[in-house]
């Protein structure tokens, strides 16, 4: 009768079980000088040895040819303890006997001496699934137990567990496996099976297995049953995970933004019914090696993976910028925990890569930063950086009212904010708020009026000395368009977080600075176009063009007409 891996090599003594030195070396010494407590108390995430170090403990204490703190394994009390006959050693499984009366029965048997060995032991397994009830029938005996009974408790949620009983116990927290240590126990038990297992296959499954050794025998048991040589391509077959080159892949296409090289490579993975759940898991995994080999020199020491892997991965690394790294796991772990919360895998996946291959389709913060990262990426490369063609705004025709902000050439002594305007234009323009501090006017304009709404046309330029100055304005700002009334100016856009960047009081002094700059004038102020409602007399459209409010001023100055804002 075949056995499965994971209990035909289920460690028999202290030295099998790798990874957990710091566990192992305590016990066996505790076992050596005599020095035993009545009760452990063994925490850690499955598959980590928990279990079986606590068989591996029952055997220690009671085996008559101990050596060195090790069982003989020999004897006929470790043969029945293997074999499960031992009537003095009970296993409890606390998710089904974690009830009152359980608990109540041990105590009473916990009272009569061993029959065939030195200690009754008590193994209770995922002991946090007790009742609040069983949980005070173990207390004392727990705490004042009988000389002959020690007690093992296993559980992978300490947190659940009461302060009164861990502080009864002596506790052993249990790490996850090393991919490494994992890895060389996966080779070594595929020599001794006579199976041809590659390096690169066995640190996969090591990842896959996220620290359970029982979890990665059992994805070899599965690739064994193939009758096939097991490498990378037959563990990514037999766990429905995606195979490197679509990683790779993937992470191409998110640099080029190549939307619809992603919908292939989801469809292709979806038709070979790989788990979505998978591949986003080892997406999150590539773009942290990813992560890693950009914030470390040698990032060999903290990955694990081929040769060839990692010549993928540093590749990949001189072209993602780490913000851009930080903000594809981000999406991804959000994506992640979407899909097991019972959203459809594909779609959530499909939204989230297309997501991250338009960052200017998503608001987010992580979003900007990832713009922000290709921005510096670009200005470090030397490439020329422009700023994007102002499509929103309509066409720029010769006005009737010269509203321009800025200065004539012959007059660069005179503020730009107030230009010369003709006397009819003068005498329909509305007046000037109150709380607003206009700058010094012209002779030839009355002091308490000022110029109608009017096109910044150097818009362009401002916005490209704003990204020497604040790029991450800039990145909100590109694509606006603005306008200015007096010495104010009103920014024009979509972007939903135009009003909230220019509140930033460092944003605005950057754009402020900018504006003047470029146009030699004294702007004091920049708002959004939403808020500039009460400066220009109704609410001010939300998209750049042709302002509604300036076609009807400048009507009704042809006309001769005077308009009151009152």
């Amino acid at each position: 009768m075949y056995t499965a891996l994971y209990r035909k090599w289920r460690p028999q003594t202290f030295a099998d079980v790798i990874g957990q030195n710091h566990i192992t070396e305590t016990l066996k010494n505790e076992i050596i000088t005599g020095r035993l407590s009545h009760a452990y108390l063994f925490i850690g995430s499955r598959g980590t040895g928990k279990t079986t170090c606590a068989r591996i403990l029952a055997k220690a204490v009671n085996c008559p040819h101990v050596h060195e703190g090790e069982p003989c394994n020999a004897c006929e009390v470790c043969k029945s303890i293997d074999a499960g006959t031992a009537l003095d050693i009970t296993e409890i499984d606390a998710a089904s006997n974690n009830g009152v009366d359980n608990i109540r029965d041990l105590r009473e048997q916990a009272n009569f001496n061993p029959s065939e060995t030195k200690y009754r032991v008590y193994i209770i397994d995922e002991v946090h699934m007790l009742s609040q009830g069983a949980f005070n029938a173990l207390l004392k005996t727990l705490e004042e137990p009988p000389a002959h009974v020690k007690f093992i408790l296993a559980t992978t949620e300490a947190h659940k567990m009461p302060a009164t009983i861990l502080s009864r116990c002596q506790r052993f927290d249990f790490k996850r496996i090393g991919a490494e240590d994992m890895s060389e126990r996966l080779l070594y038990i595929a020599e001794e099976e006579g199976i041809s297992l590659t390096l690169e296959a066995a640190h996969l499954i090591s990842r896959l297995s996220d620290g359970a050794m029982r979890d990665a025998l059992s994805i070899m048991d599965q690739c064994i049953a193939t009758g096939k040589e097991i490498d990378t391509a037959l563990v990514g077959e037999v766990c429905g995970i995606a195979d490197r080159a679509y990683l790779a892949d993937t992470a191409g296409a998110l640099l080029k933004g190549d939307s619809t090289k992603l919908l292939q490579v989801i469809e292709t993975l979806y038709e070979n019914a790989c788990d979505m759940e998978r591949y986003c898991t080892e997406l999150i995994h590539f773009f942290r090696n990813i992560m890693v080999t950009r914030s470390v020199k040698n990032p060999e020491k903290l990955i694990i993976c081929s040769d060839e892997e990692m010549q993928s991965i540093r590749r990949y690394a001189e072209k993602f910028t780490l913000p851009a790294c930080l903000a594809v796991i981000d999406a991804l772990q959000q994506t992640q925990a979407q899909i097991k919360a019972g959203v459809h895998g594909r779609t959530a996946m499909e939204m989230v890569l297309i997501k991250l291959a338009s960052p200017d389709m998503d608001a987010r913060d992580e979003s900007v930063l990832k713009r922000l990262a290709a921005l510096e990426q670009a200005v470090q490369s030397g490439a020329v950086v422009q700023a994007a063609p102002q499509h929103i705004e309509a066409p720029a025709q010769p006005q009737a009212a010269p509203a321009a902000v800025e200065p004539p050439a012959e007059q660069p002594e005179h503020p730009a904010e107030e230009p010369e305007a003709p006397a009819p234009v003068s005498e329909a323009t509305p007046p000037a708020p109150e709380e607003q501090d206009a700058p010094e006017p012209v002779a030839e304009a009355e002091p308490e009026q000022e110029p109608a709404l009017a096109n910044l046309r150097q818009w362009p330029e401002i916005l490209q000395e704003l990204f020497t100055r604040n790029r991450l304005a800039w990145t909100i700002l590109n694509g606006t368009t603005a306008k200015a009334v007096g010495n104010t100016v009103i920014v024009y856009g979509t972007h939903p977080s135009i009003a909230d960047i220019l509140a930033v009081n460092i944003n605005a002094e950057d754009v402020l600075a900018a504006a003047n700059g470029i146009t030699n004038a004294q702007f004091t102020k920049v708002i959004s176009a939403k808020d500039a409602g009460a400066l220009v007399g109704e609410e001010t459209p939300a998209q750049g063009g042709e302002d509604p409010l300036e076609a009807f001023l400048q009507k009704a100055q042809e006309g001769g007409i005077e308009v009151n804002f009152k």
